[in-house]
């Protein structure tokens, strides 16, 4: 598990570090704080798939959308004020090995400079050559991403699928019927005619006359969905969710949060999510507090004249926060 990060000239983060983290992490702060951009740093640093199957040239789109000419309006921007004399550096420290640094040094390094001890190269991105420092220490920690785009509704069944072959499909939907208690049962079905091609839906029993899309359940439902699918079936054990409270109704956050804090624990996942709701950190609060230890870092970005910096609020703070209804969003 990830217990800090360290990130360098990345996007409008100039040295930016947060510790301790925790196995749930909630990061909040005003608009054009970074983030999102502190999410983007984790899946570039968590990222161990090969240079082929690799999430890295997808990064533009995993949380914005991005047009136009990417390398003007995307890459190009990946370094701080876009300044490439200066590398992207992202470092991370974890609790069980030992700490593992992603660098992005356009020309690499010359020969008058001193290159860090155990450096190589470790493919490209955007067209800029990426470097690891020391070997990776983790395997299978390749994060789940989640963001604001509404999700396919075909791959959705394809991944629910694979629910259903591990034999953890009544677990998934008992977690759901906390949000939607008339849910009986959940299945991923081919509905197509005799003879006609169809992609795979998934559809919900809600106790009617027959079973509707899930996509009619709201945004939120299939979210939750699609989360909890990625950590029981896809042995996901980091997520990264943007705007996690995104198609929520305020009510039923406390749910959602209890039902993640033990899906996190009880499947070894660390959470790292954004928000900018009240009451989304309230519910998380909550579900912190309902558990044996404490496992919520909050944590504020706020920008320091040109520079953002992050602060934790601890279970203590947070309490005094809500007595005297600061302002921690």
């Amino acid at each position: 598990m990830l217990t800090s990060l360290h990130i360098k000239n990345f996007r409008g983060l100039r040295d930016l570090k947060i510790e301790p983290l925790r196995r749930v992490n909630l990061i909040t702060g005003q608009n054009n704080t970074g983030k999102t951009g502190v999410l983007e740093a984790l899946a570039l640093l968590l990222d161990d798939s090969s240079p082929q199957q690799t999430l890295r040239n997808s990064l533009p789109n995993l949380f914005r959308t991005v047009g136009g000419d990417w390398n003007e309006n995307f890459w190009k921007w990946l370094f701080y004020k876009k300044d490439q004399t200066k590398p992207v550096d992202i470092k991370g420290s974890f609790d069980d090995a030992k700490d593992f640094q992603f660098l992005l040094k356009p020309g690499g390094w010359q020969a008058s400079e001193q290159a860090p001890a155990q450096v190589r190269h470790s493919g490209q991105i955007g067209g800029f050559p990426c470097f690891a420092v020391s070997d990776r220490p983790f395997a299978g920690l390749k994060p789940a991403i989640f963001s604001t785009h509404p999700s396919n509704p075909t791959q959705d069944a394809v991944d629910y699928n694979r629910v259903i072959l591990k034999r953890r499909k009544k677990q998934v939907e008992k977690m759901l019927r906390e949000i939607e208690p008339r849910l009986e049962a959940v299945e991923a079905l081919q509905t197509g005619q005799p003879g006609q091609s169809s992609s795979p839906l998934i559809y919900a029993d809600l106790g009617l006359s027959e079973m509707i899309p899930v996509t009619q359940l709201g945004q939120g439902f299939n979210r939750l969905l699609d989360i909890y699918s990625e950590i029981v079936a896809a042995d996901a054990k980091v997520l990264l969710v943007d705007e996690i409270e995104n198609g929520l109704h305020h009510s039923v956050l406390p749910v959602v949060w209890k039902g993640l804090f033990l899906a996190a624990k009880e499947f070894d996942v660390q959470i790292f999510a954004t928000t900018h709701s009240w009451e989304c950190i309230l519910a998380a609060d909550e579900a912190a507090r309902a558990g044996e230890n404490y496992d919520l870092a909050l944590i504020r970005l706020d920008r320091v004249k040109e520079d953002i910096k992050a602060t934790i609020i601890d279970e203590k703070s947070l309490s005094t926060a809500k007595e005297l209804q600061w302002e921690m969003r």
